[in-house]
């Protein structure tokens, strides 16, 4: 067929003798899958518009499905190219919401687990695929927002079709009506990486698994003309076959590599740019693929141009454009799917209202929320025009179990190897409620048990039940003396309220029973065994974007609290009182380079207060108890005071992807009382630089410090996530 047509195309150009004759020829662009590798059929689309090519049938699979509909839909080549270089391409690889869009308490601690295991009433599951592609669905209500126009995918300007592979049968499905962003989210379900897509009570896999250049279906078409632009490698060699995404890729590569001649005795013009140690996941090489296909169409550009001129369609310029909206006016708010949680709870997390103008960045805020609740598998949404003003379809999809089981590990020179396992179960008596257990078992081992109800603004109830157990050295002039262990368990009752998932505002009262007891004996120290009646208040504000190594955001934590000690519960002794303000404050500099500010004053108040309730000073790590502060040159509680004012900042540049150099300087003022912090001339500093990778169980961290209080460097290492 291919030879047949171009000997046609030569004949008719020597008949006529350079004369251009005209038809309306119907022209069908088939666009193959290839994850990243596709983003070649932007810049390919881009020379054939130049050329002046009008294509009058779209059809693609996967990656390249997206692509077509985009185009199908009105996008141009270069608003295509714009649209996807501002997608954040590991967030939806990753499937990870940003840190600050998590409901309050899980965003404290969702940086603690590397492991995630669904129960059921059948046990213990391993989830379908690594990602449930909600990104991807985000992503693909904002390009298909316009489509509710249509009816079917042959009435947008551009006729369009997608492939996506029958999980149960192994079958092609075809879609050519329904929501479009079902159909392409089906379409680009790589096995493995992506988890399985159902729509009508089936499920689908990518259509790259039996057909990812589904040329065989445009040639049903009313098509004259085909171009392809596909992006399959086929077969790779053995020594190219490096990674688990290569060879995933090679699986599906058996069944196309067979059909690869057939696939190109019907493509007329055949584009398939290649791009050197590229694979499915090469975002982070967009411009250079992008260029690759340029190159690779330009190639065929006599072709290509001599096609443009037989044609004497003039669409281009003029076909309709169904391109998202920067903003919507919502009349009405339709939930579908919603069945174990209260509308006020999908709305307060959606954060729109009937009546007001939303943009599209707040409702994919809105989609984010919802899905960082963790009480859903995915979120989208769809629109339907009310006469200039429009009904809002929020679907979700629940999840079929509210229980995980999780996992964390962490090293570090202050508590040593723990393994953290937690149990949460989301909705146990009271709709919106969340369980979470953790047990850190290791050399220090941790517990903690709390159960709160969400109810946003509304103060709720909540109990928190924690256990510690520790060692820790005593100095004496930089001095150590003796080595210490330390155990305690608090029970809390609080109230609290949450706005917006950032702001949480509450009080509560704690019982604490402590522990302390001498490991060797240096220096004198009389066990203590003492326990303690707690109230407090404070304000915490969370925005940080991610916990480790954070690109913008603040923190500010204030509390108030009262400490008596109790002899039972009849004797009471006189409470002291301590004020705690911190703030830190994200400067990103440049795309490379983040600084975070923090400033820190703790004031004391009453009687002398026992070890368990001091300032503690020294060390690098986080997730300390009570007045125990990290401060960079000095070895874990190696300081200690009763009022603090420290300022520190924290610098971190990322050398290379996940790498980074680190380097802090704190400098602080320790004393017993408040008015030595303005008096005293001893400043204590410190000063640190260190290396960071930022791994899949968590950053590895290795840090050198010393300071100018003393003539030592310390090291510090730790790997995994604070807990």
């Amino acid at each position: 067929m291919k030879v047949y047509k171009n000997l046609v195309l030569l004949l008719i150009l020597l008949l006529c003798g350079g004369l251009k004759a005209q038809e309306d020829l119907k022209i069908g662009l088939v666009l193959s899958g290839g994850g990243a590798k596709c983003m070649a059929q932007i810049g390919a689309i881009q020379v054939l518009e130049e050329a002046g090519v009008e294509i009058d049938y779209i059809g693609g699979t996967s990656m390249g499905a997206i692509i077509g509909a985009m185009y199908s839909l009105g996008f141009s080549g270069k608003e295509m190219e714009d649209y996807l270089r501002q997608v954040d391409w590991d967030a939806l690889l990753a499937n990870e919401v940003p840190r600050n869009r998590l409901s309050y308490f899980d965003r404290k601690s969702a940086a603690r687990y590397f492991l995630s295991f669904p129960i059921d009433s059948n046990g213990i599951n391993l989830p379908r695929g690594v990602n449930f592609a909600q990104y991807i669905l985000r992503e693909l209500s904002t390009i298909t927002q316009q489509s509710y126009r249509y009816q079917h995918f042959s009435d947008f300007p551009i006729p369009f079709f997608c492939i996506a592979t029958n999980l149960e049968t192994g079958g092609v499905r075809v879609f050519e009506h329904g929501r479009l962003m079902d159909a392409l989210r089906a379409s680009s379900a790589f096995p493995s990486l992506f988890t399985p897509y159902e729509i009508d009570d089936s499920l689908y896999i990518d259509g790259g698994v039996v057909l990812n250049y589904p040329v065989r279906y445009m040639a049903q078409k009313e098509v004259d003309f085909i171009i392809g632009i596909d992006m399959q490698d086929y077969l790779r060699e053995r020594d190219e076959l490096n990674t688990i995404v290569e060879v995933l890729g090679q699986t599906t590569g058996f069944l196309n590599s067979r059909n690869q001649a057939e696939s190109e005795e019907l493509t007329d013009i055949w584009i398939s740019p290649k791009i050197e140690g590229a694979n499915i996941t090469s975002f982070e090489r967009f411009d250079e693929i992008i260029a690759a296909g340029r190159a690779e169409a330009l190639k065929h550009l006599e072709s290509i141009q001599q096609l443009a001129q037989r044609d004497s369609s003039t669409r281009l310029t003029k076909r309709e454009k169904a391109l998202p909206l920067p903003e919507i006016l919502v009349k009405e708010i339709v939930l579908e799917g919603n069945e174990s949680f209260t509308p006020s709870f999908v709305l307060g997390k959606l954060g729109i209202k009937e009546g007001e103008v939303a943009s599209i960045r707040k409702l994919e805020k809105g989609m984010d929320q919802l899905y960082g609740s963790n009480y859903f598998e995915t979120v989208d949404y769809t629109i339907e025009d009310l006469d200039s003003a429009y009904r809002l379809i929020v679907k979700l999809k629940e999840n079929d179990s509210q229980q995980k089981l999780k996992a964390g590990l962490n090293y570090s020179d202050d508590f040593k190897t723990s393994l953290l396992i937690n149990y949460t179960h989301r909705n146990l008596l009271f709709k919106n409620s969340r369980l979470s257990v953790d047990l850190a078992l290791g050399d220090m081992p941790r517990s903690e048990l709390n159960y709160f109800v969400d109810r946003g603004f509304i103060p709720t109830l909540g109990i928190k039940l924690k256990s510690h157990r520790f060692r820790y050295q005593s100095f004496v002039n930089l001095e150590a003396v003796n080595q210490r262990i330390y155990q305690d368990y608090s029970l809390d009752l609080f109230l609290q309220s949450t706005l917006k998932d950032a702001y949480a505002i509450g009080g509560g009262v704690q019982i604490e029973n402590v522990d302390i007891s001498q490991d060797y004996e240096r220096a004198d120290f009389e066990d203590l065994n003492k326990g303690f009646i707690n109230y407090y208040g404070y304000i915490d504000f969370d925005s940080f974007d991610d916990a480790n190594f954070p690109h913008y955001g603040f923190r500010l934590e204030a509390q108030y609290r009262i400490i008596a000690e109790r002899i039972g519960f009849e004797t009471f002794l006189e409470p002291s009182s301590v004020i705690n303000l911190k703030y830190q404050q994200v400067v990103p500099v440049n795309s490379k380079l983040t600084v975070i500010g923090q400033i820190n004053g703790i004031n004391t108040i009453g009687p002398g207060l026992d070890l368990p309730y001091q300032i503690y000073l020294g060390s690098m790590g986080q997730s300390y108890l009570n007045y125990i502060e990290s401060f960079v040159g000095h070895r874990f509680m190696e300081l200690n005071g009763r009022n603090l004012i420290m300022a520190r900042a924290d610098f971190n540049y990322e050398i290379a992807r996940n790498h980074y150099l680190l380097a802090k300087v704190n400098y602080a003022r320790l004393e017993n009382s408040f008015e030595a912090l303005f008096d005293s001339n001893l400043l204590l500093d410190g000063y640190s630089i260190g290396y960071a990778y930022n791994s899949l169980i968590g950053p590895l961290e290795i840090h050198v410090s010393t300071s100018t209080n003393h003539p030592n460097f310390y090291t510090y290492v730790r790997l995994g996530f604070w807990f």
